[in-house]
């Protein structure tokens, strides 16, 4: 895999259609800020653990000063290679450690199997506010969140001219140059604090679990 942050980010972003769709299929029973939960842990699941991973560029060789050449007899001399540090860890199993957090709090992945057919509306309402609660409390237990613009919702907001595309998306009827007048509605979200759990060995996302009577 050449670039395993595109990896990790292809994932999330499937997840999250497919939460979307269910959420919108349910819509009118849905409290207000589930269909906003359900699409964006996965979301921020994998722009977190794409963060953690190591970056893909080659480091160039530069010039360096010719050694001499070691004497004979110690140029026939075999020298030990230096001992190999551990693997470092690929893009599935930063995302593995992020979904078992995820399932161990609040049965995620369990949600997702679920044959949401079976219930009704009243129903999927009440496990949605059982899970998001759940799920709240294991994502910020990993990470510190802050809005990327301090205001509220429907704010009137100056972009200035030197504004960062990868803070402020614009949208609705964009012409011309900045600076703009505008108005807010998405505060975004950025990180103070990010601390992951250590990604695992295997392929073991939840163990089963068997009551012994």
């Amino acid at each position: 895999m050449r670039n395993p942050k595109a990896l990790v980010l292809l994932i999330s972003l499937l997840v999250a259609a497919a939460l979307g769709g269910l959420g919108y299929y349910f819509k009118d029973a849905l409290p207000p800020w589930a269909l906003g939960a359900l699409v964006g842990l996965p979301l921020l699941g994998g722009a977190l653990s794409a963060l953690l991973l190591p970056g893909t560029e080659t480091e160039t060789s530069q010039d360096l000063p010719a050694e001499p050449e070691p004497p004979a007899e110690e140029a026939e001399e075999e020298k030990p290679s230096p001992p190999e540090g551990p693997p470092q860890a690929g893009p599935e199993a930063y995302l593995a450690a992020f979904l078992g957090a995820l399932q161990k709090e609040g049965r995620f992945l369990d949600f997702l199997q679920e044959d949401l057919s079976r219930y009704d509306d009243a129903q999927i309402g009440a496990a949605v506010r059982s899970i998001h609660g759940k799920l709240k409390l294991a994502v910020f237990e990993m990470v510190d969140l802050a809005p990327v613009i301090n205001a509220p919702e429907g704010a009137e907001i100056l972009v200035e001219e030197d504004f960062d595309p990868k803070k402020i998306k614009l949208i609705g009827n964009v012409k011309g140059k900045p600076p703009f007048k505008g108005v807010l509605r998405h505060p975004g979200w950025r990180f103070r604090r990010l601390q992951l759990p250590k990604p695992k060995s295997g392929d073991v996302l939840a163990p089963a679990e068997v009551e012994i009577p």
